[in-house]
C-alpha cells in the first residue's frame, strides 16, 4: 500500500480473507506525475472491524463524501475524530503517526484521501509548502464545498484513463488540495471541537437533503423542522460547520446541478431550470450568468 508504510488488521468477527471479506465495493490507487498519491474508496462493511496503520511523515486530506459518519484516531495523541459526510480533515504529520480507523458492519463510505509527502512531491513551490507545513503535527477539520465534492466526483470517474484522463485527474486534485488547503487556513485546531456532534449530525442532514433536491423550493422554517431546531439555530449552526449561509449553499448546489445536467446529460436550459427550482427561466439565466460569467445556452450550444 503506497500511502502507509505498515498496516494491520486489529479485530474482527470475519476472517478477512477471500471466503470471509471485511468489506465489499471499489478501493482505487494512484501515484500522479506530481508526487501526489489519490486514494478513492467506496465501500461496505460486511464485519464490525478495527484497523492500524503507521503513516511517514506527510500532509494528508481525508474528504467524506457520502454513508454514516466515519470515526478514526490521528494518532500521536491526537483526539478522535468523527467526520461527518459534506466534511473533510486536513493531517500535517511532522513523524510516523500510528492511526485507527473503527467500522461497524453495515457501515457504508464514500471517501477520497490525498497524501502529499515532501520526499515525493516534483513540483518546487508545492514540495516547500508541505516542507513547511510538516515540520509540526496538526489537525484541522473543514467543510467541503459544493465545488471541492464536484471535483471529488470527477476524480471517482472510472474513465480518466489515457494521456488526457491522466491530465485531467492531475488538474483536479491539484485543484482540490489547492481548495482545501485555504478552506484549512480559515480554521482553527480546535473548530471541530467546538460543534456539538449532534449539530454536526443535524446540519449535515439539511445539507444532503439539499444536494438530494435541488429542485425543492426549500424554506428556512422547512428545513429546520427536518433538523428538529429553531430557524436562528439552523442559521447560526449551519454558517458555523460549512462556513456559508444555508441559501448560498443551495445556491451553489444548484448552479453546479444545473451545469452538470447541461454539459452531461444534454438538458435543455428549460430543464436545467425547472429541475434546480426555478420558476421562470429569465431568472435561471441570469443567476447561470452571473454565478458562471457565461449564459447557459451558450454552453448547451457547446460554444463553451
Amino acid at each position: 500500500m503506497v500511502f502507509c508504510d505498515d498496516y494491520s488488521l486489529l479485530t474482527s468477527k470475519a476472517g478477512g480473507d477471500e471466503e470471509n471479506p471485511l468489506f465489499e465495493g471499489t478501493l482505487g490507487f494512484r501515484r500522479l506525475s506530481t508526487g501526489i498519491n489519490v486514494s478513492t474508496a467506496q465501500m461496505t462493511a460486511l464485519s464490525d472491524s478495527d484497523h492500524s496503520a503507521i503513516f511517514p511523515r506527510s500532509l494528508s486530506i481525508v474528504l467524506s463524501l457520502e454513508g454514516r459518519p466515519s470515526e478514526f484516531n490521528a494518532g500521536n495523541g491526537c483526539r478522535t475524530m468523527t467526520l461527518q459526510p459534506g466534511e473533510a480533515a486536513f493531517f500535517s504529520f511532522s513523524d510516523d503517526a500510528h492511526t485507527t480507523g473503527r467500522y461497524s458492519c453495515g457501515h457504508r463510505c464514500k471517501s477520497m484521501l490525498i497524501q502529499l509527502r515532501p520526499d515525493l512531491i516534483s513540483e518546487i513551490n508545492l514540495a516547500d509548502f508541505v516542507e513547511t507545513r510538516t515540520r509540526s503535527s496538526e489537525i484541522l477539520s473543514f467543510a467541503a464545498d459544493v465545488r471541492m465534492n464536484a471535483l471529488c466526483g470527477q476524480l471517482f470517474d472510472p474513465g480518466l484513463c489515457g494521456t488526457v484522463g491522466c491530465l485531467l485527474m492531475e488538474s483536479y486534485t491539484l485543484e482540490l488540495v489547492a481548495r482545501a488547503i485555504e478552506a484549512a487556513g480559515r480554521r482553527s485546531p480546535d473548530h471541530a471541537a467546538s460543534v456539538k456532534g449532534n449539530d454536526r449530525m443535524r446540519m449535515a442532514r439539511i445539507r444532503e437533503l439539499m444536494l438530494a433536491e435541488p429542485g425543492t423550493e426549500h424554506s428556512l422554517s422547512s428545513l429546520a423542522r427536518e433538523a428538529g431546531v429553531s430557524v436562528s439555530s439552523l442559521k447560526n449552526k449551519f454558517r458555523e460547520i460549512y462556513g456559508q449561509s444555508v441559501f448560498a449553499f443551495l445556491h451553489d448546489v444548484r448552479m453546479d446541478r444545473a451545469r452538470q445536467g447541461i454539459e452531461r446529460e444534454g438538458w435543455t436550459v428549460s430543464q436545467a431550470a425547472h429541475f434546480t427550482g426555478y420558476r421562470h427561466g429569465s431568472n435561471f439565466s441570469t443567476a447561470f450568468h452571473r454565478y458562471f460569467g457565461y449564459s447557459p445556452g451558450h454552453l448547451a450550444r457547446g460554444e463553451i
